[in-house]
């Protein structure tokens, strides 16, 4: 059955199972193990799919299945429903002791490729933990503000990039030791290695930290081309070498990841797409659909009328999705490999309009999460996470938007004309019913609710598993609700 099927059949999923893990107090997000057995031809471009690992890859993912890792207050709980002797709690006691962990994701190493590892933010301090070893094994520092999302690179799982409110993205290495001094560009006229910092996408001066982990590569912010605000989630692209970044400034970008090398931490801050104008309001994620489409949402709109500056209303978020028309640009299809040096022009990491968006449709303003996964019948669904239940879309229910009227109507030419004026008082006889910015909408979409019992309006986070064959959501006391699908 197609996952079309499935979000418009009466019962989709069961309420298989409930965990109260309030042990661990506020909780804000959620992780699963993302691996199955036939992800070994795809992990590691392929160089791992060998007879010897190959066994032992379908033990430990038979072992794994399923299994959560939660994130508290100041403790990280890995919780095995299947399995319970996998479960274990590691209690992280810093000197704020006011942070949360908000951000976590599984990834692997070339040298234990069996070993799961769990990376999760606390703040700005990054950890790395070892699931089999019950542990932690690393411990990073690098960020100078709040780490907001962590993300594992899906053929490569030991590379891991983490956003943050200083405006950058890192991206780790698990294979790499921490480095034990900085080794930052100099900036003329000085001869020396500057001392710039974290603000400035550089190192600080005392040790990265203690474990594995090193920062091999920082995409810096600033008004060069990077974020002007916080980064809040990125994507990388599934076969070539893009990452793409949404933030706190509206922006989207799209940047190439630079070459990275154990000895020289690089520093990328001209990415190949910027654009402010898919969204009105913050971006709070981005995934990648296919080669060169994306889906992104953004949270609701704080604006005003026009002439009324005191009427302020909160319009809808949106989900967009959008095609980005650069890619056979910079990568062509008769060019079997990328070019060593790729790089766009201003109006690619400015202000680029190199972009079509295909459909865009409002969200209940009440929505805290997203989720896009991609299941079994070649489908993308969105796990919409509202207060007290999940909505789920298929993405390929959205329709296109609807075309503007072109040329404009005379009343509509007449109606702006009216509108223009050289001073800041503005013409009083202008239209104040009108919208200063309307976008035009797809039309909606109709979703599957699944409702989480005893929720209180308190869910945070749902992630889709088993490639579209399971539903888990988060509530803020560490209550997790499991669906499992009833069709066959």
């Amino acid at each position: 059955m197609s996952y079309n099927d499935i979000v418009q059949s009466s019962h989709p999923f069961k309420l298989s199972k409930t965990l109260d893990l309030d042990f661990l107090g506020s909780c804000h997000s959620m992780a699963q193990f993302p691996w199955d057995h036939l992800s070994l031809q795809t992990l590691w471009a392929g160089e791992m799919n060998k007879p010897e690992i190959r066994d032992a890859w379908k033990i430990v993912t038979d072992q794994w299945s399923g299994t959560l890792v939660v994130g508290g207050s100041d403790t990280v709980a890995v919780v095995s429903p299947k399995h319970p002797s996998n479960g274990f709690c590691v209690k992280v006691i810093d000197d704020s002791g006011q942070d949360k962990f908000c951000a976590l994701a599984w990834a692997l190493s070339n040298e234990a490729p069996l070993d799961p590892l769990v990376v999760c933010s606390r703040g700005r301090m990054l950890y790395v933990l070892n699931a089999k070893q019950k542990k932690v094994v690393g411990q990073l520092r690098g960020h100078g503000g709040e780490i907001t999302a962590v993300i594992t690179h899906p053929a490569f799982p030991y590379i891991v990039c983490t956003c943050s409110r200083d405006f950058s993205a890192r991206l780790y290495d698990l294979t790499m030791p921490p480095r034990e001094h900085p080794n930052n560009p100099h900036w003329p006229p000085s001869m020396l290695p500057s001392l710039g910092g974290a603000p400035h996408g550089l190192q600080a001066s005392e040790p990265e930290g203690a474990g594995i982990g090193r920062c091999v590569a920082v995409l810096c912010g600033g008004p060069s081309g990077g974020h002007d605000a916080a980064v809040l989630n990125a994507a990388f692209h599934h076969t070539y070498p893009l990452l793409a970044t949404c933030g706190l400034d509206r922006a989207v970008k799209i940047w190439r990841l630079p070459k990275m090398s154990f000895d020289k931490m690089a520093r990328e801050d001209k990415p190949l797409f910027s654009s402010t104008r898919i969204h009105q309001a913050r971006v709070m994620s981005v995934s990648w659909l296919s080669l060169d489409v994306l889906v992104t949402n953004s949270a609701p709109a704080l604006t005003r009328h026009i002439n009324q500056k005191d009427d302020l209303h909160l319009e809808d978020g949106t989900i967009a999705i959008w095609r980005w028309l650069g890619f056979d640009r910079f990568f062509p299809p008769n060019q079997p490999k990328p070019s060593k040096v790729m790089r766009g022009c201003a109006s690619d990491y400015q202000e680029s309009s190199s972009f079509k968006l295909l459909s865009i449709v409002p969200i209940p303003q009440t929505t805290r999460h997203l989720h896009a996964a991609y299941t079994l019948k070649n489908n993308y669904v969105i796990a919409m996470t509202l207060p007290d239940r999940v909505r789920l879309h298929n993405v390929a229910d959205f329709k296109p938007r609807r075309t503007p009227p072109f040329p404009l109507g005379q009343d509509e030419v007449t109606s702006l004309a009216s509108r223009l004026h050289l001073d800041d008082a503005g013409d009083a006889d202008a239209d104040t019913d009108a919208d200063a910015d309307v976008q035009v909408l797809s039309p909606p979409v109709k979703g599957r609710d699944i409702v989480a019992p005893e929720a209180e309006e308190g869910l945070q986070a749902a992630v889709v598993g088993f490639h579209g064959l399971s539903l888990m959501a988060l509530g803020s006391r560490g209550r997790v609700w499991i669906w499992t699908d009833t069709t066959d």
